[in-house]
């Protein structure tokens, strides 16, 4: 009898010693390591939404880093269809992404301020959209140019005084794109020159791809150096005036 009693208890090797505090009788409930369903617990499963929030959170910060070093910007305009298409794409993703905002069980926050993420947050994302389109069609016409680099001259449209990290710019649209390019300057050429900056031309460096579009060498106005001073020349016959904004470069973003 001594001898069975020293058998490992229920024959899947657990020893005897592991039951000793279970008296006779009572059902024995074996606790799962810690570690077992951690995995799967809700707090800790990647929902479909929050990988898909990580995704687009990626592609708009790899958008945006391709952005500040390609050097370039594209300043004819681009297929209207897909530029609206590409922004319809980017607020319908944002309607999802703000419901995970404001949902997440661990960060509570007031109604005002989910009322404010679900009214802005999907207009944010179809602005970015925008963006992209932009960056896609430059790919698009210039992935792999070899054509050759000259001279333009172009009116000065605004002059945007800078603020929160960006420089001071005139910004230019010759081709009626709908969106004007900042071409940032140094601080006291800009001061010298934007009280009368709609008489003068700034000239670029462009090229043009076999479609006729047209992209400028541009550092934009995030730039952690001090821009090259610009080159500006009066515009002939006053086309800059016609085209130019008077009103204080305060006033602009």
């Amino acid at each position: 009898m001594d001898s069975r009693d020293n058998l490992t208890g229920g024959g899947f090797g657990r020893r005897r010693s592991a039951l000793m505090g279970a008296s006779a009788g009572e059902p024995v409930t074996e606790r799962a390591p810690p570690y077992a369903f951690e995995a799967d617990e809700p707090a800790n499963r990647i929902s479909a939404l929050r990988l898909a929030a990580i995704i687009m959170g990626g592609l708009l910060a790899l958008l945006c880093i391709e952005a500040l070093f390609s050097g370039t910007s594209l300043i004819t305009p681009i297929n209207g269809t897909f530029l609206n298409a590409m922004r319809l794409i980017g607020f319908v993703l944002g309607i999802p992404f703000a419901l995970f905002v404001i949902t997440r069980p661990h960060e509570p926050m007031g109604i005002a301020k989910k009322i404010l993420i679900v009214l802005f947050l999907p207009f944010l994302t179809g602005f970015t959209g925008g963006e992209a389109a932009w960056r896609i069609s430059d790919w698009t016409e210039f992935g792999f140019s070899s054509a050759a680099w000259e001279p333009a001259s172009y009116p000065i449209k605004y002059a945007s005084h800078g603020r929160k990290g960006r420089r001071d710019s005139f910004e230019i649209d010759p081709y009626q794109a709908g969106e004007s390019t900042d071409i940032a300057v140094p601080s006291a050429q800009f001061d010298a020159i934007w009280p009368n900056h709609s008489d003068y031309c700034i000239t670029v460096m462009q090229r043009k791809s076999a479609s006729g579009a047209i992209e400028i060498v541009n550092d934009g106005v995030f730039t952690l150096r001090e821009p090259a001073p610009a080159v500006l020349t009066p515009c002939g016959g006053g086309g800059g005036a016609a085209s130019g904004d008077t009103s204080s470069p305060w006033d602009k973003k």
